[in-house]
């Protein structure tokens, strides 16, 4: 295991102790495939808590899963990705946010919170560990920027850092436990 391995595996280890879980791993997807289907590579903190966390729920952030049971039903890999692209798609109408898709240049949603806001990716052509976070508030029509991956923007928020200040009024519901 290499050493930035060990540093995402510490995180989800961080963020499970923070949101009280100590439940079981679930077992790995069949990432080749899931990659294939999402057109590039995932970051490998999300690999990371994939391979930590059940699908679940922090309180009202929740993080698309692949083994959620609303994917597993039309068979997992392709269902995911499909979703997640359909999810989004209307967002593209929009013209103040940037265009929601899996290519260079595009937003791809990981997460929600509440239904309000979408956690993505800004895909770029680099290493996936590289990529930023955006917080799309697509009723608003506005984005944050977080300049970190999923695990630290979930840390920081879940943690009541005040780094994600488009997530701020979560601070006083805090602790959000996970659920799965």
């Amino acid at each position: 295991m290499t050493s930035p391995d060990r540093a995402h595996r510490a995180r989800a280890a961080q963020l499970a102790e923070l949101a009280g879980w100590k439940g079981t791993r679930p077992h790995p997807p069949d990432w080749p495939a899931l990659e294939a289907a999402f057109g590039r590579p995932f970051p490998p903190d999300f690999k990371s808590y994939i391979e930590f966390f059940p699908p679940g729920s922090f309180g009202f952030v929740y993080v698309f899963h692949p083994f959620d049971a609303e994917f597993a039903s039309a068979g997992y890999i392709r269902a995911y990705v499909a979703h997640l692209m359909w999810r989004t798609d209307p967002a593209n109408d929009v013209p103040e946010l940037p265009r929601f898709g899996n290519k260079a240049g595009e937003l791809f949603a990981w997460g929600s919170v509440n239904g309000e806001f979408e956690l993505c990716w800004e895909i770029t052509a680099d290493d996936p560990d590289t990529w930023t976070c955006v917080v799309a508030d697509i009723p608003m029509r506005s984005v944050e920027r977080y300049h970190g991956g999923m695990l630290d923007l979930l840390l920081d928020v879940l943690g009541g850092t005040g780094r994600v200040s488009s997530l701020e009024y979560l601070r006083q519901m805090l602790p959000l436990t996970f659920s799965g």
